[in-house]
């Protein structure tokens, strides 16, 4: 048994939580704000990524750094800003659940990390994916399965 009280989770009243239709926006946002210069650096490395003829190096190397790119983003996005470009220009945030502060470096790793992991699961991982993000549908405080291991919860600015 501990003898330390467990911590105080932050209450949130309903209409602060984000809703799922703000946070696939702010999603959607970052997909094009990583994906867009991602595709342009291809394309000036000489890539072509129409090319049916592309070798399985060249397409895995555009696949890292589309992964590598959309990590960090993420990463630093929430545990400096509290938000990416796509949740600021949505009105959202992440906080720690516990106490409503920033995320930490390594919680908002956690938080990137298990979407990005699930969709590398070949055939299934797409499904995976939405599996993590649905479950924010059924949870109160609509935390998908990313947020709760992390601890976060998005909220509105």
């Amino acid at each position: 048994m501990s003898d330390f009280a467990p911590p105080e989770i932050v209450s949130r009243q309903p209409d602060e939580i984000a809703s799922i239709g703000k946070r696939a926006l702010a999603q959607i946002l970052d997909t094009f704000v990583v994906g867009i210069p991602t595709f342009l650096f291809t394309l000036a490395l000489g890539f072509n990524l129409t090319d049916e003829n592309l070798s399985d190096r060249e397409l895995l190397f555009v696949t890292v750094l589309f992964i590598g790119a959309t990590l960090m983003y993420n990463i630093a996005g929430i545990a400096v800003w509290g938000a990416t470009v796509g949740k600021r220009v949505v009105g959202l945030k992440v906080i720690n659940r516990v106490d409503g502060g920033p995320v930490s470096l390594s919680y908002a790793a956690v938080r990137a990390l298990i979407p990005t992991a699930v969709q590398l699961v070949p055939a299934i991982g797409p499904g995976l994916a939405l599996v993590v993000y649905l479950r924010a549908l059924f949870h109160p405080l609509r935390q998908g399965l990313h947020d709760s291991a992390a601890g976060t919860i998005v909220v509105k600015r």
